[in-house]
């Protein structure tokens, strides 16, 4: 399951690539939604790696790794950090690649650069959620779905009138589709993505804290 999580990416990537072009060509109307598309591929490859760290230290969860380490001279906010460290980056070069190649919605290369930071943050904070809360692989799987559907919501908001979108913009995952859409409008892109990085390091923060307290007792 975690080789498929891990080559999930390449799929979405030839999805966006390949797949809605061909599509649009049949039915123009699509042309019309690239953007949220890209939104959709982009958090996608955040998630997988999100994903498959949370699954990795429920795994160590279960086999009681972890309660080996809090008596090891390990601090736990060094494990955390190493932890996301691999989520992280390997989601935002995924979504860089992601936007390079999909050949959609195309914001530009520095955007690009902006866009993939906050793709990549969005990997440790689903890793946080999951590895914090859930008991287990089998809840971790739950949590996962609530939290994959739970992410996209955001994108509803950008259908709605006036400003009426900002009614979502405590979820972190908001400013990096806000910043996607300044990216393509031509607008400011300083404003969301300095307002995501600091939501992003916020809840980090606090779910780091309810981590360390859950999963090694407050050491």
């Amino acid at each position: 399951m975690l080789y498929v999580f891990l080559f999930a990416p390449v799929a979405l990537i030839c999805f966006v690539r390949f797949f809605v072009p061909f599509i649009a060509a049949i039915y123009p109307v699509v042309n019309e939604y690239t953007s949220y598309i890209m939104m959709f591929g982009g958090i996608q490859t955040a998630i997988m790696f999100g994903f498959i760290t949370a699954f990795i230290i429920l795994e160590e969860k279960d086999e009681n790794v972890l309660q080996a380490i809090r008596v090891l001279p390990v601090s736990p906010v060094y494990f955390i950090s190493y932890r996301l460290l691999f989520a992280t980056c390997f989601s935002a070069i995924a979504a860089f690649f992601m936007l390079l190649f999909s050949n959609l919605a195309w914001p530009g290369y520095i955007n690009s650069v902006l866009l993939a930071v906050h793709y990549g943050l969005a990997a440790p904070f689903i890793t946080l959620l999951i590895a914090t809360y859930a008991k287990n692989k089998i809840e971790g799987l739950g949590f996962f779905k609530g939290i994959d559907l739970l992410i996209l919501i955001p994108i509803v908001g950008f259908f709605l009138p006036d400003g009426w979108k900002y009614m979502m913009s405590f979820v972190p995952v908001f400013w990096t589709y806000e910043l996607y859409h300044a990216s393509l409008s031509g607008t400011s892109v300083v404003f969301p993505f300095l307002t995501g990085l600091i939501l992003y390091l916020l809840v980090f923060v606090l779910l780091a804290k309810q981590f360390q307290k859950r999963v090694f007792g407050g050491l």
